[in-house]
């Protein structure tokens, strides 16, 4: 009877573990927040200080992404050219930090948009948003709410969505 009880207890805490740390995110449905040091601005973010300011292009990314070094320029571009509605948010799934500056210093790549390689609750994160592959993009509106997510560099879609969203 110990043995029983001791096992339903047991799977009570999983159950209820997993529901506390899954989130679904799905189009419409809040953004889960992310936390971490922008090495550009030298502070703490994170993507929850935005709402109700600016729309959040939120990437996740990683240094042997080949399609993910494609899409720095997209997202440079974007954030200069709506910085007053959108917060681009770039953070990096790996921890190959010097790896990633050797081959952005060879590729000419000088990302100036926000980049996290530190953030809180990194393994939750990625499991909440479901990232396996990269790059992964989401984005946020100014009320906290995804409002488009895809795999892949797809340059067309990303401006469109963006353009769509800050002129609307």
């Amino acid at each position: 009877m110990k043995n029983i009880v001791k096992n339903v207890f047991y799977l009570c805490c999983i159950v209820a573990s997993t529901t506390l740390f899954s989130q679904d995110i799905k189009i419409g449905k809040k953004a889960f927040d992310v936390e971490g040091f922008d090495i550009k601005s030298n502070k703490n973010i994170k993507v929850s200080q935005f709402k109700n300011k600016k729309h959040v292009l939120l990437n996740f990314t990683a240094t042997y992404c080949g399609p993910c070094w494609k899409t720095y320029p997209h997202m440079d571009e974007l954030q200069k050219k709506y910085p007053s509605d959108l917060k681009v948010i770039s953070v990096h799934g790996d921890d190959k930090k010097d790896t990633w500056y050797k081959i952005a210093k060879r590729l000419k790549i000088d990302f100036k948009s926000a980049t996290i390689w530190d953030f809180k609750d990194k393994d939750k994160v990625k499991e909440t948003y479901d990232v396996k592959q990269y790059p992964m993009f989401f984005i946020i509106d100014k009320q906290g709410n995804i409002v488009d997510k895809w795999i892949g560099n797809q340059e067309k879609r990303l401006r469109s969505v963006i353009k769509n969203l800050v002129t609307n």
